[in-house]
């Protein structure tokens, strides 16, 4: 899998999406989402997982020449902000939310034969 600075940005605009994807307070013991070591991630779940990663990539390679040749920290914090959009949106395409996403992600990274599975699946899709 190919991962970049912009990738990363990816990554971490869906981790600080907007609460109201979830619908709850963050941090509301009785209302946080299980572990990821026991989520369970069905086949479906894992393909749809991985055409997802995949779009992601494709956002982040959009933006990537952009984010190098920003003039300043604004210009930086408007096309992350731009990235954030498009990537909260392909996750919402695939009928997800960014939590949704970042708990299959927890769960793949937690598990091994799962990880595998997924890699598969991203390199053949990308």
């Amino acid at each position: 899998m190919r991962t970049s600075i912009v990738a990363m940005w990816v990554a971490s605009a869906l981790a600080a999406a907007p609460v109201s994807f979830a619908q709850q307070a963050p941090g509301a013991p009785s209302e946080l989402a299980p572990s990821a070591a026991t989520t369970a991630v069905s086949d479906a779940e894992l393909e749809t997982f991985a055409s997802i990663y995949v779009d992601l990539l494709d956002t982040a390679a959009k933006f990537e020449a952009e984010m190098k040749s920003a003039q300043s920290e604004e210009q930086a914090l408007a096309i992350r902000e731009r990235i954030e959009t498009e990537s909260v949106a392909k996750v919402e395409q695939r009928g997800w939310t960014p939590q949704k996403f970042n708990s299959v992600g927890d769960a793949i990274n937690n598990n091994p034969a799962l990880a595998d599975k997924a890699a598969k699946l991203i390199d053949e899709k990308n």
